[in-house]
């Protein structure tokens, strides 16, 4: 929103239009139509400034009707636009639907359009045109037809390629986002931001599941919060602690990259 470079909804960092509008500058996405100010968060349906941001589960089609979740986002939401969808997210700690369109986002009557990431259908070749049959001569009275020398054509069998299910695994900003929209209690936002910058903020999940990551991200907590014994040092390893507590039980990590930073704390 303020001092965004990017687009909220979709990502995209070049596609933007921006226009004067009172007194701040209306940014446009010209990939998925979604507007905010630059100055200022307001609301794109009622222009307020009362905006707050909930995660919301990025899905696609994978196979067929198959709905599968591919990543998580912070979407904003208008107390006054979005005040049904945001009150359901609070108070049964859900994110928002996948399909849900922001008012705040998109202002009433608004749709976005299709990224331009998305599948295209794989290509179907027309099918192959049926062989004319040769014309058999008239026989003569008493003669037996000969066999035909040619072979049967076969219909064609088309074969599509198969299509790749898209990785359920969030990138590390969006994860850490759905961390800090949900946890409960004092969490260290310095040390979450720290985190993403040291495993790169667009790099998949995943970079926690390598075989070295246990090693290297107690050394690097080691590196920043080597004296446990201070208050604040304390809570930037319990921050991180219960994030990759978080990830584990959504099922975006499939090891415990925290096992050797547990144990320098007992």
């Amino acid at each position: 929103m303020a001092g965004v470079t990017e687009c909220p909804s979709c990502g995209e960092e070049e596609e933007l239009r921006g226009e004067p509008r009172a007194g701040d500058i209306q940014v446009t996405c010209l990939a998925c139509r979604a507007r905010w100010m630059r100055g200022a968060p307001r609301c794109a349906g009622c222009g307020g400034k009362d905006i707050l941001e909930r995660p919301q589960s990025m899905t696609r089609h994978s196979r067929g009707t198959q709905l599968s979740i591919i990543g998580w986002r912070q979407v904003p939401l208008c107390r006054t636009c979005d005040a049904e969808i945001m009150e359901t997210s609070i108070t049964q700690n859900t994110p928002v639907p996948g399909d849900y369109v922001s008012i705040c986002l998109y202002g009433r009557g608004e749709q976005p359009t299709v990224p331009r990431s998305a599948p295209r259908p794989a290509p179907t070749r027309p099918p192959s045109p049926q062989a004319t049959p040769p014309t058999t001569p008239a026989l003569s009275r008493g003669e037996s037809p000969r066999p035909s020398a040619t072979k049967p054509v076969r219909p064609r069998v088309e074969r599509g390629r198969p299509r790749t299910t898209p990785s359920a695994v969030p990138t590390v900003r969006q994860a850490i986002a759905a961390f800090l929209a949900e946890a409960s209690g004092e969490v260290d936002h310095t040390a979450m931001l720290l985190l993403g910058t040291h495993l790169g903020s667009y790099e998949r999940l995943g970079v926690l599941d390598r075989p070295e990551a246990a090693d290297t991200l107690a050394a690097w907590c080691e590196g920043h919060w080597g004296d446990r014994s201070s208050t604040g040092a304390e809570r930037a390893v319990n921050t991180i602690l219960r994030a990759v507590d978080c990830w584990g039980a959504r099922g975006w990590l499939a090891s415990d990259p925290a096992a050797k930073l547990r144990r320098r704390g007992s």
